[in-house]
Formats: structure tokens, sequence, C-alpha cells
């Protein structure tokens, strides 16, 4: 089963500040892995964020959440891991 990847209208921006050649990885990514098995290769997170998944993607992070029924995956947020500062973009976004 093929899942349909949403984008937030904020990825677009958070994927041109990480530069060109990340970005091609993190999108490379989401489409071999999160269009597969979006629950097989994130990790479930906590908090405010609980319905939400991360996926690590060398120095960056994707925050997404999946839709079962819909067969959907709503990524959120793309960011570096080195701060918390994603976490805060995916909650104003959510």
């Amino acid at each position: 089963m093929t899942w349909s990847i949403l984008y937030h209208h904020g990825v677009e921006e958070d994927l041109e500040s990480i530069g060109p050649s990340a970005a091609r990885r993190v999108v490379k990514a989401i489409d071999t892995k999160l269009t597969e098995q979006p629950m097989q290769f994130g990790a479930p997170l906590s908090g405010n964020l609980s319905d939400f998944r991360k996926l690590r993607v060398g120095d960056y992070r994707v925050v997404y959440q999946v839709h079962e029924k819909r067969v959907l995956v709503y990524v959120l947020a793309v960011g570096p891991r080195r701060d918390k500062e994603i976490y805060r973009m995916a909650v104003k976004r959510k």
C-alpha cells in the first residue's frame, strides 16, 4: 500500500532553510520511507505532540502525523535535530 503525503505550507520554508543538498535527502527519505511504511520508520512523540511521529534523516528531524483511515501522512515540520525548535514549530502548526 502506498501512502499519500501532504505537507504543511510551512515545510517549504523549512526545506529552504536547511539548504538544497539536505532538503533533497529529507524529501527522498519522506518519499521512500513514509510512502511505504510510516509507522515502521518513525518513532512516536510524547506530550503535546503525542499524535505525531518523528523521522531522523541525518542531522535533521521530520515531524509527521499518520492518518490510517485516509492512508495519509501529514508532514508538519522539518528542522535540525540539534535544538528543540522543530518541536515548538510543530506545536504551533498543528
